[in-house]
């Protein structure tokens, strides 16, 4: 597909789509790195969620941890956006195994991108090439 054939609003949120993608596509660093005697030892990231109707804006916290007997896990704790925790005692993880963990980061991240072409209008480019390059037979299933 050629760029003279996209409109300026096919543009914009295709350069939406992409501002998003690259600001998820490099890894974070962890934002904490808990040390030996903590209670869950090695690397955390937090993810603040947007809530303008929570006094603090809730965190998401991903931990890897260090410990031999756990290691094997990821841990994910969701925040309730109408509580306020006390982060480091409150938050209840639940354990996923690396593979899980990544179903789970690959499916938010359709999910965000879907919703970006939903909420802005237009085909992403993505799903255009799809669409073009579908069967007929399949184009008539979707």
């Amino acid at each position: 597909m050629s760029a003279d054939s996209l409109s300026l609003s096919d543009l914009r949120s295709e350069l939406h789509r992409l501002v998003a993608i690259a600001d998820s596509a490099e890894r974070p660093k962890p934002d904490t790195i808990n040390p030996p005697e903590h209670s869950m030892p090695g690397h955390e990231w937090r993810v603040a969620q947007e809530a303008p109707f929570a006094t603090r804006p809730p965190l998401w916290i991903v931990r890897s941890v260090d410990d031999p007997e756990t290691r094997d896990c990821v841990y994910v704790a969701q925040p309730d956006p109408y509580v306020t925790y006390d982060w480091e005692r409150q938050l209840d993880f639940v354990s996923m195994f690396p593979t899980d963990a990544r179903h789970l980061a690959m499916a938010l991240l359709a999910a965000a991108d879907r919703a970006d072409s939903v909420s802005q209008g237009v085909t992403s480019l993505a799903a255009r090439r799809t669409q073009k390059n579908d069967p007929p037979e399949r184009k008539q299933m979707t």
